[in-house]
């Protein structure tokens, strides 16, 4: 079934030298090998193929593709799997280590799937507990269908549907839901009218939280902001329907503001995996709201839903066209993926919700009944981008990368855009493209440098100003990379004038924290700005918190952290810039090609509002647009399938 050329040993460290696998694969499977004493090329290869699936963020090693899936198996001359997929699934069901689930074995093969019996648990649970929250209607309080047509009025000279009124409408009544959307479609003006019609018809405990500290703190400003339109939308309405309705400045002062990071929300137990709320000491809530939802992993979905009560209410917000989280799974692309028609959404609904929703909505739903609607039912999809003019170059552009359109994305660069700046790497002359880009970031950035030491500047100004321009990377080592442009960066502040990097800790130095501190409330991902302390001129480590103040950390008590001129697209999701500029590799390696895909490339762009810069070939720009990310998973099927 499986022949080598050489020894199945010798071959997992060829393909961990050649960076194929990492060292953790080698090691689990020949530790497996030796737990069960099995040196057999067939376990000892799925476990290692399944560990890298693991590293690579699947929950499963899709048997059916086994050759898709694993490149080392493609590649390699010298070892081949003479056998039909019905042969290999029963040769791997035999093994002593692989069971079905029901028994305690540390690999499940479920249909073509095989897992780590953990991961297999976690889908499990998930999958499970939320077809339950889903099929859960609740009773739609009297007035509603009034409330939701003074919240959305209609929009002159448009007959589209007007979908956050949809979204508004599906999560009144569902007891699980998802409100899904590019960047300025809407989601959190959304949820702040739903968290004003449920603060209208009793009272709730609700939380707000997001996978970071920064998507927490962005959650934080954005439902203040909404909350100040809500307000200035109710107080032009005529005098006579505002005294008529109860929908109010005390009702929008009723709505919560402050989010938190979804860690804080479980409470971290120090030195454990363990959270301090679970099923048996579950979250104190009605209504818990998820910020950034595609950030999620599996495993934290698995403990998010056994922590929360029988009765809360759970909805998830976020785009499922951005990159999925940097753990196993991607929950929230999975939760949507029923939605998929081709190259397009398509919204399926029950008939009795369709009806329902055309009731409370005054909007015909009748063409989007489906016989078979999953937890269609539960899901709100928004289009319409109020970020981005029609005529917008970035929104053009995020449009057809997301399409994967190689002919648009071409046209659009050609287009001349003036949202849109291209930088080339160059043929042979590395620095052609670098050398413009570090003279333009000096510029953004000398906007707070420069002001770093005046004392009608204050902390929030200087990180606001900062916080204007990013520079982002597809990886993190190499010259182009996270680690080789912040150096670069460095450099070309100094020669400015701008930063006196003569020592670690330097006024005006940006920092990225890498690890969790929970003493000092400090987060994985959270970024400051090193300043002088107006009253001693000490220097600190200034952060901008959830609730917007600031806290001021001494730089020797910081956990561990790097410099932050340039950051990764992964550790950007969950915050907006007025410029960003993306830098990709000009020769990418075979693994940096795997790091390049669509999803990279939208997230990086929509992380822009008015100017999107690019240092790039077009060959690997387009070739990453046209590499889809696909994460092996079993959970959308058990979500959208009948028989499950």
């Amino acid at each position: 079934m499986i022949e080598t050329t050489q020894p199945i040993g010798q071959l997992l460290q060829q393909w961990e030298q050649e960076r194929l696998l990492t060292p953790l694969d080698r090691h689990f499977a020949l530790q497996m090998a030796a737990i069960h004493r099995d040196d057999s090329p067939l376990f000892i290869l799925i476990c290692a193929l399944l560990s890298r699936q693991l590293s690579a963020q699947h929950a499963c090693l899709p048997l059916a593709q086994l050759n898709l899936a694993n490149p080392m198996l493609e590649r390699s001359s010298q070892i081949q799997i003479n056998a039909p997929l019905t042969t290999l699934l029963n040769a791997i069901a035999a093994l002593p280590a692989v069971g079905d689930g029901k028994d305690n074995t540390p690999m499940v093969l479920d249909g073509s799937r095989l897992y780590l019996k953990q991961y297999y648990d976690f889908e499990l649970r998930v999958a499970k507990r939320l077809k339950q929250m889903a099929a859960q209607i609740l009773p739609v309080p009297a007035g509603t269908a009034a409330a939701l047509a003074q919240l959305f009025p209609p929009m002159a000279d448009s007959k589209d549907t007007d979908w956050q009124k949809v979204a508004t409408a599906t999560a009144i009544c569902q007891r699980f839901a998802v409100i899904t959307g590019g960047p300025g479609t809407g989601k959190t003006t959304t949820v702040t009218k739903l968290l004003m019609l449920l603060c209208l018809n009793k009272e709730m405990t609700i939380r707000l939280v997001a996978p970071t500290g920064k998507a927490a703190a962005r959650l934080t400003e954005s439902i203040k902001a909404s909350k100040r339109r809500l307000l200035e939308q109710l107080s032009k309405a005529s005098p006579d329907k505002a005294e008529a309705s109860d929908l109010n400045a005390e009702v929008i002062a009723r709505i919560p503001e402050d989010a938190a990071t979804l860690h804080r929300l479980l409470g971290v137990i120090p030195g454990s995996h363990k959270f301090r709320h679970h099923k048996d000491n579950p979250l104190h809530l009605d209504l818990l709201i998820v910020d950034e939802a595609s950030m999620v992993d599996l495993p934290m979905m698995d403990r998010l839903l056994d922590a929360l009560p029988p009765h809360a209410r759970l909805i998830l917000l976020g785009d499922q066209d951005q990159l999925a989280s940097v753990e196993a799974g991607a929950v929230l692309a999975d939760i949507c993926a029923g939605l998929r028609s081709g190259d397009n959404w398509q919204m399926r609904y029950s008939a009795d919700f369709a009806t329902q929703l055309s009731q409370l909505c005054h909007t015909d739903m009748a063409g989007l009944i489906s016989s078979n609607p999953g937890i269609g039912n539960n899901l709100c999809m928004l289009r319409h981008s109020h970020r981005f003019a029609t005529d917008a170059g970035i929104g053009i552009l995020a449009n057809a990368v997301n399409r994967s359109d190689k002919a648009d994305i071409q046209q659009t660069w050609q287009q001349g855009h003036h949202e849109l700046t291209w930088l080339d790497h160059g043929n042979g002359d590395k620095s052609r493209g670098l050398t413009p880009l570090l003279t333009q970031a000096c510029e953004y950035y000398r906007h707070y440098l420069e002001v770093i030491h005046r004392p009608d500047f204050t902390a929030e100004q200087i990180i606001d100003r900062y916080n204007a321009f990013r520079i982002l990377c597809a990886t993190r080592a190499g010259e182009f990379g996270v680690d080789g442009i912040n150096a670069h960066m460095t450099a070309a502040l100094k020669q400015a004038g701008f930063i006196q990097p003569g020592q670690e800790f330097y006024p005006g130095r940006p920092i990225i924290i890498h690890s969790n501190d929970y003493n000092l409330g400090l987060f994985n991902g959270d970024i400051g700005i090193i300043l002088p302390c107006n009253d001693s001129q000490r220097l600190m480590a200034h952060f901008i918190q959830a609730d917007g103040s600031v806290l001021k950390v001494l730089p020797a008590r910081l956990p561990g952290h790097e410099t932050c001129f340039a950051m990764t697209v992964h550790k950007s999701q969950g915050s907006e810039f007025a410029t960003v500029a993306l830098v990709l590799p000009p020769r990418p390696s075979p693994a940096q090609r795997q790091l390049l895909t669509k999803e990279l490339i939208y997230t990086a762009i929509t992380r822009a509002k008015t100017h999107f810069i690019c240092l790039g070939s077009q060959k690997v720009f387009e070739a990453a647009c046209l590499h889809p990310t696909v994460r092996a998973s079993g959970l959308a099927q058990r979500l959208w399938s009948q028989n499950e």
